[in-house]
């Protein structure tokens, strides 16, 4: 009898209890655009330790019709060094954005993170390979739908068809980005 008791209670509460959440909902549109053009990637393998610049224009949609939630979005980069290397990236960027609104709704932290798949390509013998990324990007919104893109890490792994017989053909990057986004 006491069991009952004890199950009974713990199932009215449980239906009378509101759902709890660890985040709230966000407070801007599920459409974005966003670019970082003071993006840098590092080479630690592949052509002797160099550095590029690495500007990005990113299109994506939020499946909650808010800016949180499950993202999907198509990103274009490009890696431009000093050498025949520079070349294009074209992935499918997928992730979770996390929002933090504060103030009242007036500002909202928004953390997302993200993994892509695509092509990469270089532009002088028009080689092209797979990329694969994971990372995170932090999102401020200042002004009603424009945010500061912050990109801290993203660690990424290449491989080209090929690139001669002398050349290493797969690849590791880590990048990291500053740049604005438009919610709408």
């Amino acid at each position: 009898m006491r069991r009952a008791l004890a199950v009974a209670a713990i199932a009215i509460v449980a239906a009378v209890s509101s759902n709890a959440h660890a985040f709230d909902d966000s407070t801007r549109k599920p459409f974005y655009i966003q670019s970082a053009v003071g993006s840098f990637s590092y080479w630690p393998v592949l052509f002797q330790n160099q550095g590029y610049w690495k500007p990005d224009i990113e299109f994506g949609v939020h499946f909650t019709g808010r800016h949180d939630g499950l993202a999907l979005g198509v990103r274009q980069s490009f890696d431009v060094g000093r050498d025949i290397y520079s070349m294009g990236e074209t992935v499918i960027r997928g992730g979770w954005d996390f929002a933090l609104p504060f103030r009242n709704g007036r500002f909202e932290l928004v953390l997302a993170p993200f993994a892509t798949f695509g092509v990469n390509y270089t532009f002088q013998n028009l080689h092209a390979g797979v990329r694969l990324t994971a990372g995170i990007d932090a999102k401020l919104f200042f002004f009603q739908g424009l945010y500061l893109l912050v990109r801290p890490i993203e660690l990424g792994f290449g491989e080209f068809v090929d690139l001669g017989p002398f050349q290493q053909n797969v690849y590791f990057t880590m990048n990291l980005g500053l740049g604005l986004g438009y919610a709408f």
